[in-house]
């Protein structure tokens, strides 16, 4: 059965990858490219903005294409990473122009359009796309839209003119009685946030809940632990974290990472591993951060050890692939407090990993080691160390090899 099932999947994609050539072959007999792959290498190697443009413009018509989103993206970047802000805006307005009716009457495929004027930094660009979407016939407007026109303001940093933001936010309201909720409100507070401006942040959360009539999530909660962890406002901080117990919100990655990091900015480590533990327990998922922020933090008090023991961990429960970061940082404070034996085990594992081991740090444990009287061991990390070398590296680490006492 599973042998069957599999063929039956394999005959659907291959059948799916026919009709893709079929659907570009038909749309495309004036295209000198004789599959998409080749007009996607196109554009992503072609330099001359001009010729970009063209590219895009020529494939407008092959439904392939306009599907394949991540060439627009590609293409918008290339022309505004030239300055050619002209050019973006001619091949988006040929994008709508040549737009078949149904997709005209998408709401997705305008939020589209303004997000990637919004990717080139043309604010006005892409909230007049907003505008010509509510020109369209028989279109409903749903707050997606608002998360947009938001989203081109914060991506562009507007929110530092308050006035303005606001009056974008209520602007479009008006034109659309479309009604803010949650996830409307949440960028509303990010970008208070991002200004600095907590106190207005904090009465928005008090907003949503008297006039909106809607409950703060944990992301809006999130938005104010980082914005307070940011500014190492401790006290505001824990203020927060008792507000979400209160409204008896469930943790989320992001929220466990923001304490987890609040205790490791101020020392306490041992707070701060017992939160893993309590995430681990309530099926939340550390990510490579939250465990690389508590070694950090016990490597910054001294307590190797529990440092060395949190990265085991790291690699024993498996949710992460443990990153090269960790190693590294123990191995370097290891060697710097003169435990050259941990260090030594630390390098090793590095190099079987296929990474090349901090020198500075290197150099410090090869000479710990020669003045342990452990020299062969030291020759033998400093040859494993050269055959992982490549480029310019070789160059910088003969430099340190030539002043360690081997």
């Amino acid at each position: 059965m599973a042998m069957a099932a599999y063929l039956s999947r394999m005959a659907r994609f291959h059948a799916s990858q026919q009709n893709t050539v079929r659907t570009f072959s038909s749309s495309s007999s004036s295209s000198p490219f004789s599959s998409f792959r080749d007009l996607k290498s196109a554009i992503k190697s072609e330099k001359d903005p001009l010729k970009v443009a063209k590219l895009f413009e020529s494939s407008l018509s092959i439904p392939t294409f306009r599907r394949y989103r991540p060439l627009f993206t590609l293409s918008v970047h290339k022309l505004s990473r030239s300055k050619r802000f002209d050019l973006v805006d001619r091949i988006l307005t040929n994008s709508i122009t040549t737009s078949p009716a149904p997709q005209l009457s998408s709401e997705g495929f305008w939020l589209r359009i303004a997000m990637l004027y919004s990717q080139a930094g043309m604010v006005d660009n892409a909230l007049q796309a907003f505008d010509k979407m509510l020109q369209q016939q028989n279109f409903t407007v749903t707050e997606k839209s608002l998360c947009g026109v938001l989203s081109v303001m914060l991506d562009n940093k507007i929110y530092h003119d308050n006035d303005k933001f606001q009056q974008t936010f209520e602007a479009f309201v008006k034109k659309t009685s479309v009604s803010p909720g949650v996830k409307s409100f949440n960028l509303m507070l990010k970008a208070h946030c991002k200004a600095g401006r907590l106190d207005e942040a904090h009465a928005l959360i008090a907003k949503m809940e008297s006039e909106a009539n809607l409950q703060p999530n944990i992301d809006s909660y999130n938005i104010l632990l980082g914005s307070n962890l940011h500014i190492k406002k401790r006290s505001e901080f824990d203020m927060v974290v008792k507000k979400i117990h209160e409204k008896g919100l469930e943790h989320n990655l992001t929220t466990y990472n923001h304490r987890i990091t609040r205790y490791c900015k101020s020392k306490e480590c041992v707070r701060a591993r017992k939160l893993l533990d309590e995430m681990i327990a309530k099926g939340v998922e550390p990510n490579s951060f939250t465990y690389c922020a508590i070694i950090f933090a016990f490597c910054k008090v001294g307590d190797l050890e529990s440092a060395r023991k949190i990265l085991e961990k790291m690699v024993s429960d498996g949710y992460v692939k443990a990153p090269s970061f960790g190693y590294m940082m123990l191995m370097k404070h290891m060697v710097e407090e003169g435990e050259f034996d941990g260090g030594l085990e630390i390098c090793k594992d590095i190099i079987q990993k296929k990474w090349v081991p901090p020198f500075k740090a290197t150099g410090l444990l090869v000479d710990g080691l020669v003045k342990d009287s452990k020299a062969d061991e030291a020759k033998e990390i400093v040859e494993k160390v050269k055959r992982q070398l490549r480029g310019s590296a070789v160059e910088s680490w003969g430099k340190i090899e030539a002043d360690l006492p081997i």
